[in-house]
């Protein structure tokens, strides 16, 4: 079991912080064109690809396999603000990749307060998390 929070840990701290960086440096890349553009463009690809996806993955993964090892935590009120806390961050994290798509596309492109907002979100959802997890209010 402590295992399973230990990696569970490991694959949160990889996801929301690659969450983090990329919704940074895409909110740049909205103020950059060409090369300057396209080099930041590869650089949130990989980073989105390699650290938020493995760490989304690895995150959900063990986080399924600690419920599953305790699932009397499923009657506890603050899990399920977390779950929620947590839902949100998969809504951001597909938005993100679909919208960064979309950074200098033209019309409808992709703005840097849309990234800036991301972010913020991204924040609120980590200190719920964190506050439910270590404060357990209810």
């Amino acid at each position: 079991m402590k295992w399973f929070i230990v990696f569970h840990l490991f694959g949160a701290i990889f996801w929301v912080g690659g969450l983090l960086i990329v919704s940074s440096i895409l909110g740049v890349a909205t103020r950059e064109s060409g090369a300057a553009q396209d080099a930041l463009m590869r650089l949130t690809h990989r980073l989105f690809n390699s650290v938020c996806n493995a760490g989304a993955v690895i995150t959900i993964i063990f986080g399924v396999l600690i419920i599953a090892s305790e699932p009397q935590v499923m009657a506890r009120g603050w899990l399920h603000v977390k779950l929620a806390s947590v839902a949100l961050l998969i809504a951001l994290h597909v938005w993100m990749l679909l919208r960064g798509r979309r950074v200098g596309s033209g019309p409808g492109a992709a703005t840097r307060r849309e990234f800036l907002i991301v972010h913020s979100l991204v924040s609120v959802a980590l200190l719920a998390i964190l506050a439910m997890v270590i404060i357990k209010p209810f």
